[in-house]
């Protein structure tokens, strides 16, 4: 049996050898096709493998502590108590300071010192050297890695340190170091510096040891555990003399920038649905497109006795032979391009360090399932109903039939009205009406996300400008500390330009406790998480927010309070007519919440009257921050006005922290979305190639299966122009079909990338925007694609004679 069945099979695989050689630019474009599917999809899994496991390796490397206290001050007696406590695993004394560092341009860059209270004894926020002398002599700093840029200044150098209005200082650059624990210097503009308490006492600083950071040993993971054992301990420390202010308890475990790091990698893992989908389309267009070219020929085969099973054996090996080169390509490919983009994610975003690229097994397994496992199942239900097709069914297909849409007779030829060549490509272009469906869905998938990427863009860039709709200021001014708010305000007040000054004093607050501790769920930076108390101006003309429920606070509306849309998420009990009760430092204050706000893009805040807000701090008539209106609001002016004001008040004596301009804080914003949407337009430009390999592939197999009725147009005197004209039309016309499917899946899928990622980072959704230029682009994209994927195929069959086109079985 087997010396009988050899002639059958020995040529059918001979065939098959012909069919690829014959055709090796098609087949090229089948596999390319696939390969970037694949491609798309092994850069979201390399990614999401690589910044989720090397994200956190970073982070914990520094052994960040499960809760950070402040104290009035922290002596060595102090320490080796809180060491010796039940639970806890470590302690560490340290404090903050801020001054000014000159720049090599002449430039003040604000200048944040941790003060480390011994360099080889760290063990929690621990950093690592990098270059330069380790620890810091006296009298040097030590620059986080990122800051060195920044600063201007080399290894070796002396920098400039000012404190105040006092006269700047030189010290020694000993080194740099990295503070995986930090963002990147550049982010905010500010340098960051390690140094001992004596070297900050030359400067003039206090010194005086304050934070408090601690490990725990039992379940360091369990937030509420922690906050059991840091209260305990605040108790004892209390009863001791101690003087505890805040208590910060951050998310164990998690990095400050978790957040955005979920939003792009839960992007990339939705991106990867996405490539697997078309993977799948590809693979069945492709197969559409063999079987309908190879429809006699397997009538043929039947003919001299081949079997079902034997011509799908023969057709499902070739696509997986086609599928486990697409891998093998895209996942090369794809791997390479996830460790460049995870490289800069972790440098420019985290100020991270890739100390291991590579990737688990499970990201193999699933590109196999992908790029080889889903082809060929898809391909198994066209093979098999190919296959199973009778030698008289299989020999009798032409590729058309009159009941067909795009058939001779049919509705198009009703439209006399066209040039009867362009009426023949649009009806070409529908004769196979499966292959027909299957590529305008690849090419509209593509379009859809291609269109998407920019349309979450526009949304965010929409977003901004909400936010900037609430806020009718154009400057704000932060001084390094409390001061006198009249003084101040006179001092702004009389610069060129200035309209209106407000002060707007806010700090730090948590939700009251029985015990009377001010314990913050928030990261150790004060930033992240942090629930911020307003003080409301009685003449408030720079804030007024959308209600979402209740009202506004009006004039002389003492002991209310008005939340956020942020602050209210973090507290669901509080409810308009109910109430909140925030801890300051004169004590706990129970306000009647009388509204929920809308303001976009901003932390947790509760926004109470000046009287309450003092009745909390204990420092009525000082603020910080001081809200500036000006007659212009164009940006070169608000620039000039914030350096006239800057100015002005160093003169007056008083030290002016930074300006925050709209500009600023849109750049700031808008920072956190370039990663994301480049890595949405590199996907969706993969998926732009793959519907335009997927063309050019249908393409083919079209002007394949045509050839005689090309012939027989040569015959009665078409010229090869004409051939060219059609066949190019066919392809634009498949490409126009996609635009209005692309369009309309855009929309719903814009939304629901822009609610998703509005809501994770900011708690609102950010507003649907359709952005016309994306259209456009994809438009003119689209139809250039389709131009090169069907021109291969057009001057192929433009050059065939014929007799070489009436030969084509």
């Amino acid at each position: 049996m087997a010396a009988a069945g050899r002639p059958v099979l020995s040529p059918r695989w001979s065939k098959l050898r012909r069919d690829m050689q014959a055709t090796p630019g098609r087949v090229a474009l089948i596999v390319l096709a696939m390969a970037a599917g694949v491609c798309a999809l092994a850069t979201m899994l390399g990614s999401l493998a690589i910044l989720t496991r090397e994200t956190r390796a970073n982070y914990l490397a520094t052994n960040p502590p499960s809760a950070t206290l402040q104290i009035e001050r922290i002596d060595a007696p102090l320490l080796a108590t809180v060491r010796a406590f039940p639970g806890i695993a470590a302690a560490q004394a340290g404090t903050t300071v801020r001054a000014l560092i000159e720049t090599g341009g002449g430039a003040a860059l604000p200048l944040t010192i941790f003060v480390v209270d011994d360099f080889k004894a760290m063990r929690i926020n621990t950093i690592r050297p990098e270059a330069g002398a380790w620890p810091p002599p006296p009298g040097a700093l030590l620059l986080e890695r990122d800051a060195l840029g920044l600063a201007g200044a080399r290894i070796g150098d002396s920098v400039r340190v000012r404190v105040g209005q006092g006269r700047a200082r030189a010290l020694k650059l000993a080194g740099t170091v990295h503070d995986a624990a930090l963002p990147p210097a550049s982010q905010g503009q500010t340098v960051y510096a390690f140094a001992s308490a004596d070297t900050v006492a030359g400067l003039g600083l206090d010194g005086t040891l304050r934070q408090l950071k601690l490990t725990v040993n039992e379940r360091p993971f369990d937030a509420d555990a922690i906050e059991a054992t840091v209260a305990r301990l605040a108790a004892a420390l209390k009863r001791q003399g101690a003087r505890i202010g805040w208590i910060r308890i951050p998310p164990p475990g998690e990095h400050p920038h978790q957040r955005i790091m979920d939003a792009v990698l839960t992007m990339l893992s939705v991106f990867g649905a996405i490539a697997v989908l078309l993977s799948a389309v590809l693979s069945a267009t492709v197969l559409g497109g063999m079987l309908a070219q190879q429809a006699r020929q397997i009538g043929v085969m039947k003919a001299v006795g081949a079997s079902s099973a034997q011509i799908a054996a023969m057709y499902l090996a070739l696509v997986g032979l086609l599928a486990l080169a697409a891998t093998a390509l895209g996942g090369a490919a794809g791997l390479a391009a996830a460790r460049a983009f995870s490289r800069v994610v972790l440098r420019e975003m985290l100020n991270f360090t890739l100390f291991d690229d590579s990737v688990p097994h499970w990201f193999w397994l699933a590109l196999l399932v992908a790029g080889l496992l889903v082809p060929l199942l898809i391909a198994a239900v066209p093979v098999m109903t190919a296959s199973g097709r009778t030698a008289k069914e299989a020999m009798s297909d032409f590729g058309s039939r009159r009941d067909r849409f795009g058939a001779a007779g049919g509705p198009l030829s009703r439209l006399g009205w066209i040039d009867r060549g362009l009426l023949m490509a649009l009806r070409n272009s529908m004769r196979r009406r499966a292959r027909l469906l299957l590529t305008v869905g690849l090419l509209a998938a593509a379009g859809a996300m291609f269109m998407s990427s920019l349309n979450v863009r526009a949304s965010s860039v929409q977003h901004l400008v909400q936010a900037a709709g609430q806020r009718h200021y154009d400057i704000e001014v932060m001084l390094r500390k409390p001061a006198p708010e009249a003084r101040v305000m006179d001092v702004i007040g009389a610069q060129a330009g200035v309209l209106r000054v407000e002060p707007w004093e806010r700090g730090a607050t948590t939700l009251a406790r029985a015990d009377g501790l001010r314990i913050e769920r928030v990261y150790p930076d004060g930033m992240h998480g942090t629930l911020l108390v307003n003080a409301v101006p009685e003449s408030n003309g720079t804030f007024r927010p959308a209600m979402l429920d209740g009202a506004w606070l009006k004039p002389g509306q003492d002991g209310t309070a008005v939340l956020n849309s942020a602050a209210s998420a973090l507290n669901p009990a509080a409810r308009v007519g109910g109430s909140i009760a925030l801890s300051g430092k004169e004590g706990a204050l129970t306000l009647r919440v009388v509204g929920i706000a809308r303001q976009d893009m901003a932390g947790a805040s509760v926004y109470v009257s000046r009287a309450s807000y003092d009745a909390m701090s204990g420092e009525p008539g000082l603020s910080t921050p001081y809200r500036v209106v000006l007659a212009r609001h164009d940006a070169a002016f608000v620039e000039r006005a914030a350096r006239r004001i800057e100015a002005a008040l160093k003169s007056a004596g008083f030290e002016v922290g930074i300006s925050i301009t709209e500009a600023m804080m849109r750049k700031d914003a808008d920072g956190h979305f370039v990663l994301l949407i480049g890595a949405m337009l590199f996907i969706s430009a993969l998926m732009a190639a793959v519907g335009a390999f997927g063309l050019g592939a249908a393409m083919g197999s079209s002007v394949a299966e045509r050839g005689r009725e090309l012939g027989i147009m040569r015959s009665i005197g078409a010229s090869p122009g004409v051939l060219l004209r059609n066949v190019l039309c066919e392809g634009m016309f498949i490409a126009l079909m996609s635009l209005p499917l692309a369009l309309l899946l855009s929309v719903p899928l814009s939304a629901l990338i822009a609610s998703f990622l509005g809501n994770l980072l900011f708690g609102l959704p950010f507003p649907l925007a359709l952005s016309t230029p994306a259209m456009a682009t994809w438009c003119v994209l689209i139809l250039c694609c389709s131009l090169i994927a069907s021109g291969l195929p057009a001057w192929r069959a433009s050059r065939l004679s014929v007799h070489q086109s009436l030969s084509t079985i």
